[in-house]
Order: structure tokens, then C-alpha cells, then sequence
């Protein structure tokens, strides 16, 4: 261990730096000064003491002065080095967050905290802090005049804590504003005092679940509150519209929240697999299959009614997308929606396994503009449960053929469909009709022949 001759008075100096940031009267000896610099918060015991200047030297190890070094950058975050003489003025410069206020704490796992307390701590077990900023109460104008904004896409999550119920917080505001890779909130019902929630998750197009014990705000206006929100998903299905606001701030059929206990959620979901040969695999299992190279994975929910383009995971490489296998475990649930699944997918030549969903119901835009589609199984899919086939297969120019149970039959009622066809001008039925721009409806939907002319051809 190393030592070394120290003048006396760079520890009166480190002594008194402590007490001073202490409000203390203690007295250190070299080896307790690391543990005191440890234990400073920014609470002051009274007026401090202060030791008079003293002279001479002694013989110090090199290890307390690592420890008091090591002590310092634990208190202020920094990777700096220090001399013994440059210690005290360390010291002295520490700071700390202390008061009672609101704070956002961003977490080292991703998390987006919010709290109202005495100095900052946080709620989440195991939480490192990596960056802190006081909010103000009545809230932002703009997303870019929150304190956090330049970190916004490393928010995964957000939570928000019980306090936050006596905080005072009166907007809302572009809180989450191009959190774009944020997955879920907790807590949500604790924004109690909340009156203004415009703008408030705009473009969080990752954003699946809001979670709330209850919600009893009186919030007032949330106007494009869900904008860009396109994979959220209320607790029974709903997926927001763009221009939804506040008014499906509950869960219910028109909800965009979810219990936090779980105990009235209906969601139900799957994984996607978009591997490195164009096959997008959707799946109940939650793992790839081995030995194969992934380029997108994802999941969505089967239930859900989503209602606009790019919330899939692999949206981004739909491009890349040259089959689509729907596995055998889909059949595990009991209510599917195909929503949008294929919009756009131009490079699409094959899709397998339709016959594997159950209680399916919207098959809105489904396969609209897959028109690398010659043929389309959808033999094993029951259609008494179909509700929306509009667009479905809407500008599938160079589909021939679909074919279907040689017992298919729609439902006598309840079900709807605009342009199921539109521009599927290539197709024919199994007796022989061909498209007609004036037969594009959902009434076409069935086996060619049997009741009328249609465009499915039996299998």
C-alpha cells in the first residue's frame, strides 16, 4: 500500500468542506472521510464547524485519498479526478436536488418517472438515475420546451407514482410527446389534478398499454391526444382514432385503458417473425426459431381492432416481406381481426394458413395492394363470425383466384363491406365470373355460383 507525506491542512480543509455541506460538528479521521463525503444529502444539521487552519505534515496511504476521490464522483456523477488540494473545493461543490416538487427521473432500464416528494428518489426497485429535472406544474406549450426532450427516445416506459395525486400538475400537455419508443404507462389514474392532456402522446407509435387503477380526472380538453398512437390498445380491443381525445380516457368498448391488475383485460396476443429469406412468420410461440436470422420481430395484438397503416412491427421492412406463414398455434385464439396485417405489401407472392384463425371479424384493407397475389386459401376460415370486409382485398390487381370450404357462407346479417374488391381486376370465380367494377362489394364474397355470381372459387 502506498503512502505519502500530505500537508496537515488538505484534511482540515476536506473536514471542514464535509461539515460545511453537512451543517455538522463531527470530527473525521482520514479513514472516515469517504464514508461522510458518502453520506452528505443536502440536509443541514445546524451551523457547521469549522477547524482552524493548522500546519505541518504526515503520512497519509494513497488509499484514503482514492476512497474520498471515489466518494466525490459517487455524489456527483462525474468521472473526474482529484488531487488531495483539489478535494475540499469538490466538496464544496457538490449539490443536491432537495425540496418538495415535481420531478421526472429517467431511469437507467428506460423508464420516465414522475414523482412529487422531498428530494429525488425513486419508487422503481433497483432504480439507477440517470438524469433528473424538475416539471413545472403548469405544464409545457410545446413538446421541445419539456427539460427532457432531448431524451425522449430513450423513454421505454413511464410510470407515475401515488404522489403525483397531491403534485398540483395542471397540464399534461405534450408530456410524452415523440416518445417513440415508449411500450407502457403505469399509473395513469394518479394524474388526478390534470385538467389539459392535448397533444399528450403524439407520434408514440410503440405505445401498446395505458394502465390505471381508475380514472377520475376532470380533464377538460385532449385534443389529437392519440395522433400517431397506431398499436395502443384499450383493455377490451379499442384502438383510438387519430382524432380521439380525453372522452376514451376509460375502459370500456370505446377505451383506450387497461386495469393495472390485469383482471379485466381481453387482449390476447402473438409474435411476428420477419426472417432474413422474406418469410414473416406470425406465431403464438414467443421465441424465433432457431438457426434462423431475424430482421424484424414484434408483437400485436390478435384482438385488436387496429384502423390505420404502419402499426405492424416489421412495417419498416414490409418491403422484405415475400411470405407470410400464419402457424398452426394461431389457432389458439379465440377472436382474431386482420386489420390492415398486409397493406402494401407489393413483394407478398404467398400467404399460408388463413384456415388457422378463429372467430375472425374485421378483415378491414387486410391484402389491400398485395398485388404480387395470384391466389388466396382461405379454406378452414369459418366465416360466420365476419363482421367488416371492406377493402379487403382491395387493389389486388393480379389475384385470380380464392378459394374457399365448399360450405362457405357468409352471416345472414351484421356484416359489412365496402369495396372488398376494389380493382381485383383480374379475378374469377370458380364458375367462371370475372370482375366487374360494379360487383366489388362484400355480397361477392362467396363461393362462385352457389346463391349467385361470386368470387370465391370451392376448394
Amino acid at each position: 500500500m502506498a503512502v505519502g507525506t500530505i500537508a496537515k491542512q488538505v484534511l482540515t480543509d476536506i473536514a471542514n468542506a464535509i461539515r460545511t455541506q453537512s451543517g455538522g460538528t463531527d470530527t473525521y479521521l482520514p479513514s472516515e472521510m469517504a464514508a461522510a463525503v458518502l453520506a452528505l444529502d443536502g440536509a443541514k444539521a445546524g451551523t457547521p464547524y469549522q477547524a482552524p487552519a493548522t500546519s505541518g505534515t504526515g503520512v497519509i496511504s494513497d488509499a484514503v485519498f482514492d476512497g474520498i476521490a471515489d466518494a466525490i464522483r459517487a455524489q456527483n456523477g462525474l468521472s473526474e479526478t482529484y488531487r488531495p488540494s483539489e478535494m475540499a473545493p469538490a466538496i464544496l461543490a457538490l449539490s443536491w436536488d432537495t425540496g418538495v416538487k415535481i420531478r421526472a427521473l429517467l431511469l437507467a432500464d428506460g423508464t420516465l418517472e414522475f414523482n412529487y416528494r422531498d428530494g429525488r428518489s425513486s419508487d422503481v426497485p433497483g432504480a439507477v438515475i440517470l438524469e433528473a429535472w424538475e416539471v413545472d406544474p403548469a405544464g409545457y406549450s410545446s413538446a421541445g420546451s419539456r427539460p427532457w426532450d432531448d431524451d425522449k427516445l430513450s423513454v421505454t416506459r413511464a410510470v407515475i407514482d401515488e404522489d403525483m395525486e397531491e403534485s398540483g400538475l395542471e397540464s399534461a400537455a405534450y408530456l410524452f410527446h415523440g416518445c417513440e419508443n415508449l411500450v407502457e404507462v403505469t399509473g395513469f389514474g394518479h394524474l388526478v389534478t390534470v385538467t389539459n392532456m392535448n397533444q399528450m402522446f403524439v407520434s408514440c407509435g410503440s405505445l401498446e398499454t395505458i394502465r390505471a387503477d381508475n380514472f377520475y380526472a376532470h380533464v377538460e380538453s385532449g385534443a389529437l391526444m392519440f395522433s400517431g398512437c397506431r398499436r395502443l390498445v384499450g383493455e377490451r380491443g379499442y384502438v383510438p382514432e387519430q382524432t380521439d381525445d380525453h372522452l376514451n380516457l376509460h375502459f370500456e368498448t370505446t377505451g383506450v385503458l387497461t386495469h393495472t391488475d390485469g383482471s379485466e383485460d381481453e387482449r390476447e396476443w402473438f409474435r411476428c417473425f420477419l426472417y432474413d429469406d422474406g418469410e414473416l412468420m406470425l406465431t403464438a410461440a414467443t421465441e424465433p426459431e432457431a438457426g434462423r436470422t431475424l430482421v424484424s420481430s414484434g408483437r400485436l395484438c390478435a384482438n385488436a381492432r387496429y384502423n390505420s397503416v404502419g402499426y405492424q412491427p416489421w412495417y419498416d421492412h414490409r418491403h422484405d416481406v415475400e411470405a407470410v406463414t400464419i402457424a398452426a398455434d394461431m389457432a389458439i385464439y379465440d377472436h382474431v381481426n386482420t386489420n390492415y396485417w398486409l397493406y402494401g405489401h407489393g413483394e407478398v407472392t404467398e400467404v399460408t394458413g388463413m384456415g388457422n384463425l378463429n372467430g375472425v371479424r374485421e378483415m378491414q384493407h387486410t391484402f389491400n395492394s398485395c398485388d404480387g397475389i395470384t391466389e388466396i386459401d382461405l379454406s378452414g376460415l369459418d366465416p360466420s363470425s365476419l363482421e367488416d370486409l371492406a377493402y379487403t382485398f382491395g387493389g389486388c390487381g393480379s389475384l385470380v383466384t380464392i378459394w374457399a370450404d365448399a360450405d362457405w357462407a357468409l352471416p345472414s346479417s351484421g356484416v359489412s363491406g365496402f369495396q372488398t374488391f376494389y380493382q381485383c381486376t383480374s379475378l374469377v370465380g370458380g364458375a367462371g365470373t370475372t370482375y366487374a367494377s360494379s360487383r366489388a362489394g362484400y355480397q361477392y364474397m362467396r363461393i362462385d355460383g352457389v346463391g349467385g355470381a361470386g368470387y370465391l372459387t370451392a376448394k
